[in-house]
């Protein structure tokens, strides 16, 4: 029988504790070998030098493990043994693991609503990517010129009242969340945004200035989806560049 000192001390070790108990949990990231919704979390938990294993999937052997998968899609996150699904609620999960989410109630509400409206961009962007009938390329196309500049003005002018952040007056998951997908507009659409935006400009920078970050983008695998633009390049301009 498990004693009531027992079951106190265990909990005290979890309140005072707390980083020891989440380094003992397997994490393994189901994805494919792409940056796409995978780069986000791969870089939030770089960032909270949480370790992982990048479990890379090729399309060609998807088919096979797509029924295995939770709801037949991917990015899934394993925690010992257990897959999860939906990209979302993984990178909330991983962004409170690594301290990028907001410090309170409405900070994390400002947080979720700033993810919520860069998924509906992302989603239509990478809907555009992937399609192959013409006409309903070009419908996705109308709706991204609208979108991208209504979302990209709000998110801008964010930028600016919070010195160079987005959600709140440091780095979240927002951040590195507008990071990649700034680097996914830029192949899909073939459009630098950050010529119209300076203040997310800053943002990026300050993404990408991050030890942890830089580390990673510079040591990541190449991926054939990054053909026209690839964030390992903003290193080697000089800084008047960026």
């Amino acid at each position: 029988m498990v004693r009531t000192m027992d079951i106190a001390c265990f909990i005290m070790l979890v309140i005072w504790f707390p980083s020891q108990i989440i380094a003992e949990s397997s994490l393994r990231l189901h994805y494919f070998d792409m940056p796409g919704q995978g780069e986000p979390i791969r870089m939030m938990l770089t960032y909270g030098n949480i370790p992982f294993e990048d479990v890379r999937i090729s399309r060609d052997d998807w088919p096979e493990l797509r029924p295995m998968m939770p709801l037949g899609r991917l990015p899934v996150l394993e925690v010992d043994g257990v897959l999860i699904p939906q990209y979302v609620a993984i990178s909330r999960y991983v962004a409170t693991l690594a301290k990028l989410h907001g410090n309170d109630a409405m900070e994390n509400l400002q947080v979720d609503f700033l993810i919520d409206t860069l998924e509906d961009l992302k989603q239509k962007m990478f809907s555009y990517g992937f399609e192959t009938s013409e006409e309903i390329r070009k419908a996705l196309e109308e709706i991204l010129k609208g979108m991208v500049p209504y979302v990209m003005e709000g998110f801008d002018q964010r930028a600016k009242d919070n010195g160079g952040y987005i959600a709140i007056k440091r780095l979240t998951w927002v951040d590195i969340d507008f990071l990649c997908a700034y680097e996914s507009l830029r192949n899909i659409l073939n459009i630098d945004i950050l010529n119209t935006y300076p203040n997310l400009k800053e943002v990026k920078n300050n993404v990408l200035k991050e030890p942890a970050i830089e580390k990673w983008i510079k040591s990541r695998p190449s991926s054939v989806t990054l053909r026209t633009y690839d964030l390992k390049s903003e290193y080697s301009k000089s800084r008047s560049e960026l």
